[in-house]
């Protein structure tokens, strides 16, 4: 199992709820989805010590966390899917959409770090 971080070094969970707040207030739906994916990048990146690379698409990396760092597929590729879907889908997200994201990704966050990620629209 790769190593893990202390707690204490991962996300400032409240300045990116902040930050979502802002997107979604601004009408700005598919950024504030983008920016989930970006918060579990973060995560990944800061719990194991390992980054998405450059070179690696969204998907690949999602293979990556399967398969070398534990994550369970059936959380993983759902949301990933979710976020292809929007990301590349040329069509703003509805709020269903978007709690439904937010939903897969709260379970995601809940997995790596036992904590709950609650957010009020």
């Amino acid at each position: 199992m790769p190593r893990t971080k202390p707690e204490e070094e991962f996300i400032n969970v409240d300045r990116k709820k902040e930050n979502l707040n802002v997107l979604l207030k601004s009408g700005r739906s598919k950024e504030a989805i983008a920016y989930i994916y970006l918060i579990y990048n973060d995560l990944i990146k800061n719990k194991y010590s390992k980054p998405r690379m450059v070179y690696q698409t969204i998907r690949e990396y999602a293979i990556t966390c399967v398969n070398e760092l534990g994550q369970k597929p059936e959380s993983v590729y759902p949301f990933i899917k979710k976020i292809e879907d929007i990301i590349y889908g040329g069509l703003e997200p509805t709020q269903n959409e978007f709690k439904f994201t937010m939903t897969m990704f709260s379970n995601l966050y809940n997995e790596i770090t036992g904590n709950n990620f609650s957010f009020n629209m």
